[in-house]
């Protein structure tokens, strides 16, 4: 069941740079205005200084320990405009003095607070860079600014490198400097112990995939996403034998992919990102792992599939464990009496353990599927049954399952009386 965080109030600051045309505030001609006009560069360093000394007094303020500045994309894409941001940002803040925070360098794990933006066309003709303050812990935004800059043939350099999110047929996305990378020469990632974990940021150019190699130091469940507006697709794989372990499309935040595995330590895993249909543009890839509560298998392991699937009596309630995230429990019904049936899995300790569940006939044909029509997101099925053999597959759609949970079926007519 996915999450999802608003915050408000945002402070918003806005900052236009225009060059000069005709008589300037001062009263001097349009060849004076000229001869002294500020280059895209000055207009960039400028508004960088400023919007500078706005985040640092937000930091300030939100007494911030360490930060990281991410993605400055245009049209879904890494332009050399976004990277110029990014780069004079990181310098200016590097260098307020007697600042009270850290600016990490990119690819280093444990930021709690994050700075980044987008470029966007305005409906008046000019690009304007938004940039946002996040505080990692939550999510939220805890301050937004804008600049806008006047579109000129220096500026529109800056931004030839992008390409629209929406034409797949052309690309003039660059490869990266990680580039060429492989299944045999994937880029070594190293994971991270939360959400905090750093982002690497990457492009997609045509028929471009990306590898990543993983190496977890500890047993846990670890999440693999893709951060961004480019439509992305993950596959993760075993580095050894080459089984394909999981595969996603848009699991993570709007179009990005996320995949979820419980991994060993020292074992070696892959992950392959390419572009949704043929998409191309920028995105961020980041890994990281949670170490997982641990819950003993219960006495009717093994049931992960159909055939050891074990037997439930109607009316009575058995108890299981998901003893790991990719945990799977199979059990099996006999019906002998046609009627409505209530199926239910639920937390032993709470109504807070997200369960699925999906019934199939004898045949194991998916009949229906439930995943919060109970209490919270407990599962609940009620529907007629015919006389015949079932089986039901349970799933948990937390990260980290940590309580038993129950399996009842039981007569809607027994239950009346």
């Amino acid at each position: 069941m996915k999450k999802y965080i608003f915050a408000i109030p945002i402070l918003v600051i806005a900052m236009t740079f225009v060059q000069a045309q005709g008589a300037s505030e001062g009263g001097e001609s349009a060849a004076e205005a000229a001869a002294t006009a500020v280059t895209p560069a000055s207009q960039m360093d400028a508004a960088v200084r400023t919007l500078a000394d706005g985040l640092n007094k937000k930091l300030i303020a939100g007494k911030a320990g360490k930060i990281a500045i991410g993605q400055f994309a245009y049209r879904g894409n890494a332009v050399p405009f976004g990277n110029y941001w990014i780069n004079q940002l990181t310098g200016e803040l590097a260098n307020i003095p007697n600042r009270s925070y850290t600016v990490l360098s990119a690819g280093t794990t444990g930021a709690d607070w994050t700075i980044s933006g987008e470029i966007i066309d305005t409906a008046e003709g000019a690009v304007r860079v938004y940039t946002r303050l996040i505080r990692a812990e939550d999510r939220a935004i805890e301050a937004s600014f804008y600049f806008d800059f006047e579109r000129n043939e220096q500026i529109v350099a800056l931004l030839a490198s992008g390409s629209s999110q929406g034409d797949r047929s052309s690309s003039s996305v660059a490869p990266d400097a990680s580039e060429p990378d492989s299944f045999e020469n994937p880029i070594p990632y190293e994971i991270g112990a939360d959400d905090n974990a750093p982002v690497v940021n990457r492009t997609l150019s045509n028929d471009d995939e990306d590898y990543f190699l993983l190496l977890p130091a500890s047993d846990g469940q670890l999440i693999v996403e893709t951060t961004g507006s480019t439509d992305t697709y993950m596959e993760f794989y075993d580095a050894e034998t080459r089984e394909r372990l999981g595969q996603n499309d848009d699991g993570g935040s709007g179009s990005n992919a996320r995949i979820r595995y419980s991994v060993q330590q020292g074992k070696r895993y892959i992950a392959k990102v390419r572009g949704y249909d043929g998409e191309t543009g920028s995105y961020g890839f980041r890994a990281y792992i949670r170490v997982q509560v641990s819950l003993a298998p219960d006495e009717y392991e093994p049931n992960n599939d159909a055939a050891s699937a074990k037997q439930i009596e109607i009316g009575t309630r058995q108890q299981h464990t998901f003893h790991n995230t990719n945990d799977v429990d199979w059990v099996k019904f006999q019906i002998t009496q046609p009627g409505r049936y209530i199926i239910r899995a639920r937390g032993v300790n709470s109504n807070r353990l997200d369960t699925y569940i999906e019934l199939f006939d004898s045949n194991q044909n998916s009949i229906d599927e439930d995943d919060d029509s109970g209490e919270n997101v407990d599962s609940l099925l009620v529907l007629h049954l015919e006389s015949g053999l079932y089986y039901l597959k349970v799933e948990c759609l937390d990260e980290s399952p940590n309580q038993p949970y129950t399996i009842s079926i039981e007569s809607e007519a027994s239950m009346g009386k």
